[in-house]
């Protein structure tokens, strides 16, 4: 037995693989897979290697059969030539996973070719309506089927390097088999933007264009992130306080609420006394949208800026007063039961992730709220108007009180005199 052990570490030394620069798609690490398992492991259906094969997801697998039958048939394109081409690019594609893919040459390269078929024939018919009646399309007849495979094509361990879907497309295209739309054919990303934009907040496509271009897509996840992260990001700086006032208290304090129509909904801004915040849905996507985009931030680019922008949400709200006071400002809206739920599921999302206080991005607004609170004549001023000036007939009867109490007193004043 001691002799093995030398030779299977050796053995293990030769086989091992240099880490990839492709690498895009990652395994959810276990602190934040452990808060809640189900926002990062598809319902309905797999797409790529790491949930293949998973139990209940077998109904699908032939939904995904029939969507590679009619590509093939509606494009003439040979099932044989497709897996050629795979077969060339199998070292790159297992070169994105940061896992090593178990199946063989073969089971890959089929399993890959299925789901990226399937793939685009959803992002293709989602965008031309037409191509849904040409087949009977059971997945586009029941709606809430529609939304829970998108919800899963946005998890991070569920995704096919992009370059494949770009394949298909080309494929799709050189056999003119994609309707034209004012004389122009949608290209691959604007397919994907079309697909997505109902579920992740993604603004018009013409504002997102150039950038998407700029940066390349590696994956749905990477494309939604692309999408939001800010070209210019802010600075980074330590946070001295985890410690920030909840709407509710800087509301007392006087501050006021303000939803803008931002470009970028993780753009908070706070001046002169106004905190602006784009709006904010809450709906049965957005724990994976943003638990998602943590995890692939974390793990491809090393850093947090969404996590950040979470951590400020998370202290704003506390309670459900906070909720009511956000919704009531057309910030937040909520989908859920009631404000303590909302008030809850925000709270949820700062679970798992790691906050790095030392390099923040938020830290400038923290600062700005804490000084604002700390200043007592900004709560008195709040008070004086929220309680007794909250309404224009409430401000006028402290005026006529007022003017009794001095006519009064120069009553009192003017009968002392004549005395």
């Amino acid at each position: 037995m001691g002799e093995l052990q030398p030779k299977n570490l050796k053995n293990k030394l030769e086989e091992v693989s240099p880490l990839s620069p492709q690498c895009c798609i990652y395994r959810v690490p276990k602190r934040l897979r452990d808060v809640n398992e189900k926002a990062y492991t598809p319902q309905v259906v797999s797409i790529g290697p790491l949930h293949h094969g998973r139990e209940g997801l077998e109904a699908m697998e032939d939904h995904k059969i029939r969507y590679v039958k009619d590509f093939l048939e509606r494009t003439k394109v040979s099932m044989e030539e497709c897996l050629k081409t795979l077969k060339k690019w199998e070292t790159k594609i297992r070169a994105c996973y940061a896992v090593k893919i178990e199946y063989n040459e073969t089971e890959l390269v089929e399993m890959v070719l299925v789901d990226s078929i399937f793939t685009f024939e959803l992002l293709l018919r989602f965008s031309y309506p037409t191509l849904q009646e040409e087949k009977v399309d059971r997945l586009f007849g029941k709606p809430w089927m529609l939304r829970d495979i998108t919800y899963d094509m946005l998890l991070l361990e569920n995704q096919i390097p992009f370059f494949i879907l770009e394949y298909l497309y080309s494929l799709a295209l050189a056999s003119n088999t994609i309707p034209l739309q004012h004389n122009m054919v949608l290209s691959m990303s604007e397919l994907t933007h079309r697909f997505l934009q109902n579920r992740v907040y993604i603004r018009p496509f013409e504002e997102m264009k150039e950038k998407i271009k700029h940066e390349g897509t590696k994956h749905f996840v990477d494309f939604v992130l692309t999408c939001h992260r800010p070209l210019e990001l802010p600075n980074k700086k330590r946070l001295k306080t985890l410690t920030i006032p909840s709407a509710t208290e800087l509301y007392q304090s006087g501050v006021k609420f303000e939803n803008v129509n931002d470009k970028n909904i993780f753009d908070i801004k706070f001046e002169n006394g106004v905190l602006k915040i784009p709006h904010l849905r809450i709906r049965g996507s957005t724990e994976i949208f943003f638990r998602n985009l943590i995890a692939y931030e974390q793990c491809e680019l090393h850093d947090h800026y969404i996590n950040d922008y979470v951590f400020i949400i998370d202290r704003l709200v506390d309670s459900s007063k906070d909720v009511d006071l956000l919704v009531k400002s057309g910030i937040l809206e909520s989908k859920l039961p009631d404000s303590e739920a909302a008030a809850s599921y925000i709270n949820s999302l700062d679970l798992g992730p790691i906050l790095f206080s030392r390099n923040f991005y938020f830290t400038d607004l923290c600062e700005d709220l804490n000084a604002y609170y700390r200043v007592p004549w900004h709560k008195w001023k709040a008070s004086l108007k929220q309680d007794y000036f909250s309404t224009p007939w409430a401000g006028l009867s402290i005026v006529v009180a007022a003017i009794l109490v001095v006519l009064t007193l120069i009553q009192t004043v003017c009968s002392i005199m004549s005395l």
